[in-house]
């Protein structure tokens, strides 16, 4: 017989190393891949980069002519790759996303013959100075094109890869990029990229189908742009030769906007007959530098509008950043453009999520489309809302995502909840700038409720290529997860909120954090186990749901009849016309209880009870309401 006391003792210590795990959120649900990352010490369970942490990088230099006349794109490139990573490649993995054009293949949005084309033609590709035959593929193959590789990339090795390509860029169906009327391009998801290869999955191989978005390494460009003579062009960098390309007035404003606290005209197209953008020449080629950068855009204009001006985002060293507009003329709410990009700037770098901005310009476009926006590296593809409010949620929505996913490296394509989440929740604190009245939130807590609970929605934490329903995406990427933000907010108080998710930038910015870096970050700085809170928002299948369950006196019974927790906000309503507000932290749920008890004001008659606030979001409000 085993010795009862020393079998009490094992139970006792074994019950302390579960309550342990259980405090520090180790017992998350982990796949295999991610295990596998821990298990290396390439990440760690208190939420930092662990000591083996590594990742690939490479130096792009680009030459591309955008040819007007075709609406094409013609490129040649010599990457470099650096093999940080303790693994020999045999294989890259090269995107080539406009290929979702290409007739044949699939993709998640319908398109008709009309648009489609030959895709992205690839007429020259060399490795280790040995040219490959790539015009054969595999039938699987769409935008990730898989090249063995006749001469592996040993550990702590680079490789330089030389290519030569075209596309047509698209006209009738612009997604994301394309052209949108004569003299008015906007150009992203070009350049033949490799893909990431990282800790976790080792080649990304997830298909650009439409819907997934970014998950790039940070690299360094050194992109050549030539267009014609006339035409003005921004793109992600600094550009290098401003003077040899813009005309004197224009070069002397483009300098003042860059350091004046107003906003500079820069160009103005009405005047062009009199001011002339660029000096005369058939064609101008744009030098544009960045360093240690997910990805690289430009917009190509010959009919717009530029307006600049600087911003301060840092006290201390009064760094400044060039936040720019360029737009058609006479779009509504575009002329102020630049003004609210700057705001956006400013707001980001001081208020939330406190961070001086990351980069020296950010380039507002307006597409000239009714809706929507593109984001990409310090600039943004965006279109023309008619209400000033939605206007100005859309460009700082768009802004937004410097830190999410490109200062921070997340992978949208396999959880949009980590960029597209934040994008969603960050203008509710910058709109009341612009609208003190501004509903934003509460129209963001109506929109998830309208997915909550339906038999499409899934777990934040199911990746987002799983995704073939827009609702489904839509509500895993956008609306969910800024709720949960939102409500975390309200969970740990602005303060804590705010150190924690600053602490997680620091870890992470110029990184790849998936989910869990995330989450442990959170509970390491908290000191707290918020496994509760994470659990059911990000993993479990549910909805928030709370009841008024019983009265007695000035006793409130509270049912939590959903699976997310929420906070319990009670208004009350006496005989005598007065009347109050009590809000319990969602934390009262965190030990796995069900119903809680909320004292109203003693010696009180109350006549009403009502649970609940627009900003709490409830799937069934029926029952929130108690009167006599």
């Amino acid at each position: 017989m085993k010795n009862p006391i020393i079998t009490l003792a094992a139970l006792a210590i074994t019950g302390l190393f579960f309550i342990q795990l259980s405090l520090k959120g180790q017992n998350y649900y982990i796949p295999l891949n991610d295990q596998k990352a821990y298990e290396a010490g390439t990440r760690s369970k208190d939420g930092n980069p662990g000591p083996n942490y590594w990742q690939n990088s490479a130096d792009y230099k680009i030459d591309v002519e955008l040819d007007t006349k075709e609406d094409k794109i013609i490129g040649k490139a010599s990457i470099t790759y650096f093999n940080n990573s303790p693994d020999t490649l045999h294989r890259i993995v090269l995107r080539l996303y406009q290929n979702l054009f290409k007739k044949g293949n699939a993709r998640q949005f319908p398109m008709t013959s009309e648009v489609l084309t030959d895709g992205e033609e690839i007429t020259k590709f060399v490795a280790g100075g040995e040219e490959y035959d790539l015009s054969e593929g595999s039938r699987w193959e769409i935008t990730n094109k898989n090249i063995r590789l006749k001469k592996a990339i040993p550990p702590g090795i680079s490789e330089t890869f030389e290519m030569e390509w075209n596309f047509y860029i698209p006209v009738k169906r612009a997604l994301r990029m394309g052209k949108y009327d004569d003299g008015h391009y906007f150009i992203a998801y070009w350049y033949p990229q490799i893909a990431v290869y990282d800790d976790v999955d080792g080649w990304d191989m997830v298909e650009y189908l439409g819907m997934v978005e970014f998950y790039n390494d940070f690299n360094n460009f050194d992109v050549n742009i030539t267009v014609p003579g006339d035409y003005l062009v921004r793109a992600t960098g600094e550009l290098q030769n401003a003077d040899d390309i813009l005309t004197d007035d224009v070069l002397k404003f483009f300098n003042t906007a860059k350091t004046s606290d107003e906003i500079i005209s820069i160009y103005d197209y009405q005047e062009s007959e009199k001011t002339k953008l660029t000096k005369k020449a058939k064609s101008h080629t744009w030098h544009y530098v960045a360093t240690n950068i997910p990805d690289v855009t430009f917009l190509a204009t010959n009919q717009s509008n530029w307006d600049g001006t600087g911003v301060v985002v840092d006290s201390t060293s009064m760094h400044r950043v060039f936040a720019e507009a360029v737009y058609p003329d006479s779009i509504v709410n575009w002329d102020r453009g630049a003004e609210i990009t700057a705001a956006s700037v400013r707001y980001m770098s001081f208020e939330l999520p406190g961070v001086a901005f990351p980069y020296p310009h950010m380039t507002s476009f307006c597409a000239g489309s009714s809706g929507g926006g593109m984001e990409s590296p310090m600039m943004a593809n965006n279109g023309a809302p008619k209400r000033f409010e939605s206007f100005a949620g859309l460009l700082f929505h768009e802004i937004s995502h410097t830190y999410f996913p490109f200062y921070m490296g997340t992978n949208e394509r396999k959880w949009a909840f980590m960029d597209e989440g934040w994008a969603s929740y960050l203008p509710e604190g910058f709109l009341p700038e612009y609208n003190p009245e501004t509903k934003y939130m509460q129209r963001g807590v109506r929109s998830y409720l309208y997915a909550a609970g339906q038999d499409y929605e899934l777990p934040l934490i199911v990746p987002t290529y799983q995704h073939n329903n827009y609702s489904s995406a839509r509500t895993s990427a956008y609306t969910r997860p800024a709720v949960a933000y939102s409500m975390l907010r309200m969970t740990l108080g602005d303060d804590l909120f705010k150190k924690a998710l600053l602490e997680y930038m620091s870890r992470w910015n110029g990184k790849h954090p998936v989910p869990y870096d995330f989450f442990y970050t959170f509970e390491d700085v908290t000191g707290e186990g918020l496994s509760w809170f994470f659990k059911p928002w990000f993993f479990d299948f549910g909805y928030p749901d709370l009841a008024i369950m019983e009265v007695t006196g000035n006793r409130v019974a509270i049912s939590k009849n959903g699976v997310l927790p929420v906070p319990v906000e009670i208004h009350w309503f006496a005989d005598d016309d007065s009347g109050g507000k009590i809000t319990v932290n969602a934390s009262v749920w965190k030990d796995g209880d069900h119903v809680t008890v909320v004292e109203l004001p003693e010696g009180k008659v109350f006549k009403k009870i009502v649970l609940g606030s627009d900003l709490i979001p409830d799937s069934n409000k029926d029952d929130n309401i108690w009167k006599w």
